[in-house]
């Protein structure tokens, strides 16, 4: 198991409990995911630049889905999913602004292998906490590197993925948060849902059409 999926799960495990847990006093924790305010992403703040895509940082099942062992089992396939669907949603609703995916990080890399950075190995869970106003290291020198061989100062990253059960389909909700690669700041973070549907799949790529439109499909 490699040290993403370590982390991965650790932090997978700290977000279910947040969200399904409770304390010795039998009060609920805070829903991460709750705490932050719901909006589309700020697509036109960044239309005539480029952007950095980030990988999904971490999945979390909600308390009936966490009970769906089809679900735990696909979870890291899901992540993969979560990533892909969001990654296709930029690119068809906000054509004004140049992605930079895992396609083109890779690409750029290629140039300096030795600075061994696996894009899709950028850990960004940790942008979740409503608490974080600013990005620490290894991920802030990693978006500064990226930034001077992509030219791509703003970052997306998608903090989190939830997928909750709604009677017998599913829906899913993302949290995204802009940051600048260069000063380590965070400028904007928010949680889009989607609308019901029938798989895990299609529950991803109605949120990931709401995160970049404001409509859930």
């Amino acid at each position: 198991m490699s040290r993403q999926y370590r982390n991965t799960i650790v932090i997978i495990s700290a977000l279910a409990g947040a969200c399904a847990g409770h304390s010795t006093r039998s009060t609920r924790p805070e829903d991460p995911f709750l705490a932050i305010g719901s909006a589309p992403l700020p697509v036109a703040a960044l239309a005539g630049g480029s952007a950095l895509l980030l990988p999904v940082g971490a999945l979390v099942l909600g308390d009936t889905a966490a009970l769906d062992r089809a679900l735990v089992d696909r979870r890291f396939s899901l992540l993969a999913v979560a990533g892909a669907v969001l990654d296709t949603a930029v690119r068809r609703n906000a054509p004004g602004v140049k992605w930079m995916g895992l396609a083109e990080q890779r690409r750029a890399l290629r140039m300096a292998p030795a600075l061994g950075i696996e894009p899709d190995r950028l850990e960004t869970a940790y942008l979740i906490g409503s608490r974080v106003k600013s990005l620490s290291d290894p991920l802030w020198s990693q978006l500064r590197t990226l930034e001077g061989m992509t030219g791509a100062r703003i970052a997306v990253a998608p903090a989190g993925v939830k997928i909750e059960r709604q009677g017998a389909g599913f829906v899913a909700t993302y949290v995204l948060v802009l940051a600048d690669s260069r000063t380590g700041q965070l400028q904007w973070r928010g949680r889009t849902d989607g609308a019901p549907a029938a798989t895990p799949e299609a529950a991803l790529k109605s949120a990931a059409d709401a995160a970049v439109t404001g409509t859930a499909r």
